[in-house]
């Protein structure tokens, strides 16, 4: 169950956009059965779609596509020509398709999914809100600090409203010649008014910079200005998605072009062994492992921990019999950003230190017989060594 849990998911918020009595009666069960199960977070997740399912009959997906994008414009093929800068010839944007993007949301803890669910809900009735005059968002801005899963975010999103991707990445936008950026932007938000798609300004802090930053010169102000009135002329036309690692470099006015605003957080505690176990399969590593690699880079963020999962399936063939810790030593010294300094310093230092502080963390409370397999000894061996650092401490 918990490894096809992210597809049973998909397959209920599929069934719900049109349920029956039988369909919200087959959920119910299974909610029940998780939470029996003690798997409270699979129960309420499903929980949060059965509850907008029975509040009224969602659209299905080809009456979405109609109300919500397919009747602005044209549709988007492999044999579309994408425009360019002039100068250099490079194309402003990449089109992703269905068949393209993520079929999983990345892995959030259960509120954060609850409010990225409510959204694309939001979008499925979109008729609905237009009938009682409730303005839809038309855009949103996402950040957050980098590798949180952003950018996989906007395109999951697109995946789940059946449309394509126009994704301009904004940096490549930016021109030495006087003009062309300008120029750029307005090309790429006219071909994505002209199409059926999502457009997703990724990087978008290159350059909806702060206008009153005394170091930027007048045509990065002309620029930031160009950006603010295409985002006004795709209002009503499609849907517009902001993706940015420095949302402090914001100009206030870009803030408020966007209808939704959401900060990706930090993978926490329960959320970083979710991605740990996702991204080591198929390697099953034990709970006591699992728990060890999550506090060892406790605070990074998910890229890191894919970096981490990486490290330790090339180390389970290269050195398959090593203990854990002097896995994670080595990882610790040949990734010095992504552990922090404390426990970068005492993997550093002698194992009495790393044992004695692994012992006192109440929040992993870690036992003793764990902590004796991940350092490679018995739990007697561990014992003797724990005695004789108190006798030390009470000397």
């Amino acid at each position: 169950m918990a490894d096809n849990f992210n597809i049973i998911r998909a397959l209920c918020r599929t069934a719900l956009t049109n349920p029956s009595d039988a369909l919200i009666h087959q959920v119910e069960r299974l909610i029940k059965n998780l939470e029996k199960e003690g798997k409270k977070k699979e129960a309420k997740s499903l929980s949060a779609l059965l509850a907008s399912g029975k509040k009224d009959v969602h659209m299905s997906p080809s009456r979405i596509e109609k109300s919500f994008l397919h009747n602005r414009g044209e549709s988007l093929t492999n044999n579309t020509v994408i425009p360019v800068d002039k100068e250099t010839a490079t194309p402003l944007a990449e089109v992703f398709f269905a068949e393209d993007l993520p079929t999983e949301m990345p892995v959030f803890d259960i509120k954060m999914e609850e409010v990225i669910i409510s959204i694309i809900n939001e979008w499925m009735k979109y008729d609905r809100l237009l009938e009682i005059d409730a303005s839809p968002a038309n855009s949103c801005l996402i950040y957050g600090v980098p590798g949180t899963g952003k950018t996989h975010l906007a395109k999951w999103i697109s995946k789940e409203i059946n449309i394509p991707i126009v994704l301009a990445k904004l940096d490549g936008l930016m021109s030495s010649f006087l003009g062309t950026t300008s120029r750029n932007i307005g090309n790429l938000f006219k071909f994505a008014n002209r199409y059926n798609c999502v457009l997703l300004l990724d990087e978008f802090d290159a350059i909806a910079k702060l206008r009153n930053d005394p170091h930027e010169v007048g045509e990065v102000k002309r620029v930031v200005n160009t950006l603010l009135q295409n985002l006004d002329s795709r209002r009503g036309i499609g849907f517009t998605i902001g993706v940015t690692n420095h949302e402090g470099l914001l100009d206030p006015a870009i803030w408020r072009r966007f209808d939704v605003q959401i900060e990706i957080p930090r993978p926490t505690q329960k959320v970083m062994m979710e991605l740990l176990k996702e991204f080591l399969k198929p390697i099953d590593l034990a709970d006591s492992e699992m728990k060890f690699l999550t506090w060892c880079i406790e605070g990074a963020s998910g890229a890191d921990a894919k970096v981490l999962a990486n490290w330790i399936k090339k180390s389970s063939i290269l050195s398959d019999k090593t203990p854990m810790v002097d896995t994670m030593r080595k990882f610790a010294l040949l990734n010095t950003g992504r552990v922090k300094d404390d426990k970068r310093n005492l993997f550093i230092g002698n194992d009495e230190n790393l044992i004695s502080t692994l012992i006192k963390d109440e929040n992993y409370a870690f036992k003793q017989k764990d902590i004796a397999s991940l350092f490679g000894m018995t739990q007697s061996s561990l014992s003797k060594l724990l005695s004789k650092q108190k006798e030390v401490e009470n000397i």
